[in-house]
């Protein structure tokens, strides 16, 4: 029994919850931490973890047909292909990436996504972890949403962004390894 007739087991869950957050603490820093909601949800497991359906995104992203993409190429909405990566130091970025990459080596490439149907919340989905922005108009878009688990063949990261009618440029950073697969899909 605990020192105040507390439950052991609860007690050890407290402990344990407290060590995950200073741990989440310690690795994302106070703000971080926050955006994430906490390191538990920030690292959901399995494909249903994901905020919103992403079987689509996960099918594409593993066809067989879903070939190589050179950096600079162009990737028509709501086709998967794996992106090549070059260095971060050699890759030619439209812009520089928003975020530093938080390991080196670090990976990075860009494609152009033709213009959408129509302009509206998109759905850029990879199969590894990384930064993604995206850039329209000269401009970065800003996410409206986030998603990410871990233990999900084929997709790690979902993110959303309200595109306008017209070709954008999607980059990748802070990517692991030298290749990636990519979807751009309508919500």
């Amino acid at each position: 029994m605990m020192p105040g007739g507390g439950d052991p087991t609860a007690g050890e869950e407290i402990m344990a919850a407290t060590l995950r957050n200073a741990l989440a603490l310690a690795l994302f820093g106070a703000s971080g931490l926050a955006a994430a909601g906490g390191a538990a949800a920030a690292e959901a497991s399995g494909c249903d973890q994901f905020k919103w359906p992403i079987a689509h995104e996960q099918t594409a992203l593993a066809a067989p047909g879903a070939g190589p993409l050179s950096p600079g190429a162009t990737l028509p909405a709501d086709a998967g292909a794996r992106l090549k990566l070059v260095l971060l130091s050699e890759a030619k970025l439209a812009m520089p990436p928003e975020r530093p990459p938080k390991f080196s080596p670090s990976y990075a490439g860009a494609f152009v996504l033709d213009a959408p149907a129509a302009a509206g919340v998109y759905k850029v989905t990879v199969s590894a972890g990384g930064w993604i922005d995206v850039i329209q108009e000269g401009k970065f878009l800003r996410p409206v949403n986030l998603s990410v688990a871990t233990g999900c063949a084929n997709a790690r990261k979902s993110v959303k962004f309200r595109f306008a009618a017209g070709p954008a440029t999607v980059q990748l950073t802070g990517v692991g390894q030298p290749d990636i697969a990519v979807i751009v899909s309508p919500e």
